[in-house]
Order: C-alpha cells, then structure tokens, then sequence
C-alpha cells in the first residue's frame, strides 16, 4: 500500500500553522493503517502569493515551480507532490492554488484544504474549512463555529500530571488568565493593561479566585507585570520565563478560564474543557473577531468576563471528529 503524503504549508504564523497541523493530525489519526505522514513545511511567500494570489491560476508552472522551491529549504519539488496540501489564511491561499495546479500536473493529483475564508472562489480549492460567521457556503465548503486544535480532554488531563508545584498549590478556585497581546488589530496600550489589571483585581477579590496567569507568544514584554502589579491582595502564580509552559495543563486543574478577546486560538481550545471560559475585552471587539466572540456566546460556549464566577460549566465544544468526518467525506474518502 503505497504511503499517502500530506503537506501542512504555512508562513510560520503560529495561529494559522497549528489549525493547519490540528486538520493534518486528524486525517492522519483516522488512517488505521498508518499509512499516512504529515510534513510541517514553512515558506517565506514569493511576492505574487502575498499580493496577487491569483496569479498561482496562471503563471507559467515553470515559475510557480522555482518560486515555491526557493521558499523554503524543507520543499524538495524534485521528490514529489503530496496527496493532500492544507493551508490556512488568506495570505496563504495563493501558495494553495500553486500546489493544486503543480499537484495536478503530476501523478500525485494533488488535493488543497484551506482554512479561513480566501475571499477567492471557493472551486480554486478541493474543500474550504470557514468559520460559520463568514458568509462563504457551498458544496466544497466545511463550517466550523471555533478555530480548529488539536486539544481534548485526554490531553489535558494528561499535560496536568506533569505540572509543577507552583500551579497545582494555589488554593481553589484556581481560575486560569490566558493573555493574548497585541495583533494587527491594536496594540495593548498602557491605559488598556491597568483597565484589565483592575477588572482581575476586582474579580479575585469578588470571587476569593486564585489567578494562574499564563503569557503567550504575542504577550507584550512588560505586560504581565504591569498586571500583576495590581494584584497585590491577590492569590496568583505567573509564568517565568525559565518555566515549563504549564499549557494546556493548566486547563486540566482550573476551576474556569478567563481569555483575553484578541485571540480566537486560545478561546477555542478553552472550550474544549466545558470550563466556564469568560470573556476579557482589551476594547469592544468588532468585524471579525467580534461575530466570533458574540457566536461563541450565543452558543453557551463562553460568557464575558463579569464580576461572579459561574457555578456551572459551559458547554463543551470539540468539533475536530465532525469537520474531519465532513473533509474526508467531501475529499471522497
């Protein structure tokens, strides 16, 4: 049986990469003969793929050819085409149609999965996976309420055995403060961190909560001590940067979860758990990422964040089996 190949194909950018390696995991994982293999490819994007994705539909292969080579040291075109090519992003979509047509030219028959809407003609792409806000449907077209992850509730419970002390010692309630930061967006400006600083504050004082505060990639330096600077009658451990990264573990021992807005990743995976997930807005959300929050509201998946802590859960969301399902389906597998 020959080995199917898939290409997971990405810039780098961490939220649009791990969607992209959480749909590659899932079709690998459903393949019981363990003929599958994943590549994790990252590109620095030739410059008619950043600007004009839809000359992929019509430059020369020739070209498309060199440029994709000479993106990245990972990409050996020479070897072959993968079965299966999955991007995420609109910055990515023009990298897609480049590996479909080449993929087409060859004995592989390449076939492209992209994440995100496209703004492009959802048949330059074998399946689209979109959110359910954005208007995008067809018969290619996979919907999905949150942000695809590789996180379940095994996992969790499995990370939160290995976390150090520090953590699994501060008293309960232990609620979790996952901290985005800045994006294309806004940046977080000193007004909104001590605006956020005081709402935590407040909450840990109404709730009596211990705060495991937990930093990520775009955190700005200097932010969480700004935070915490606040929280001085507060119960709270932080995330060193000679720390084990206590994530997703962290999930496996908290009472609830409080996400700041910027990041759709992050309350995604959060609602995995059926955790209350509430809600912490640096400034009022709109367009896109604000359709996304009022859904996942709307849904019973999260709350904003108030000054209570909810006695109950949420209703937990995963749903990886069921857009996997719908993507092989659509691939004719």
């Amino acid at each position: 049986m020959r080995k199917s190949i898939i290409w997971v194909l990405s810039d780098g950018a961490a939220g649009m990469r791990l969607q992209a390696i959480a749909l590659g995991d899932a079709l690998v994982a459903v393949d019981t003969n363990n003929q599958t293999s994943l590549a994790d490819i990252i590109l620095t994007l030739p410059w008619w793929a950043r600007r004009l994705p839809r000359l992929a539909n019509i430059l020369p292969l020739s070209w498309l050819r060199a440029g994709l080579q000479s993106a990245s040291l990972q990409l050996d075109l020479k070897a072959g085409m993968p079965d299966i090519a999955i991007t995420c992003g609109r910055r990515m979509a023009g990298i897609s149609l480049a590996i479909r047509r080449l993929g087409r030219a060859s004995e592989a028959g390449t076939r492209t999965i992209h994440i995100q809407d496209p703004r492009l003609p959802a048949d330059y792409f074998d399946v689209l996976v979109v959110p359910k806000h954005d208007p995008a449907r067809g018969p290619n077209i996979v919907t999905s309420l949150a942000s695809l992850n590789r996180l379940d509730n095994s996992k969790i419970k499995q990370a939160a055995t290995g976390l150090a002390s520090k953590w699994t010692s501060l008293p309960t309630p232990v609620v979790a403060v996952m901290l985005g930061g800045a994006n294309r967006r806004y940046h977080i400006s000193a007004e909104m961190a001590d605006a956020m600083a005081a709402r935590l504050a407040d909450f840990a004082a109404k709730t009596g909560a211990s705060l495991a505060m937990i930093t990520s990639r775009r955190t700005p330096l200097g932010l969480l001590d700004r935070l915490t600077s606040a929280l001085d009658k507060t119960r709270y451990a932080v995330l060193d940067p000679h720390d084990d990264n206590p994530y997703p573990g962290i999930l496996g021992i908290a009472d609830a979860v409080i996400v700041t807005s910027d990041s759709v990743n992050m309350i995604s995976e959060a609602t995995v758990t059926g955790l209350p997930v509430l809600i912490a807005e640096w400034r009022r959300e709109s367009g896109r990422i604000g359709a996304f929050r009022d859904a996942m509201i709307a849904a019973g998946h999260c709350a904003p964040l108030a000054d209570t802590l909810p006695e109950k859960g949420f209703l937990p969301l995963n749903e990886m089996p069921e857009i996997t399902k719908a993507v092989l389906m659509r691939l004719g597998r």
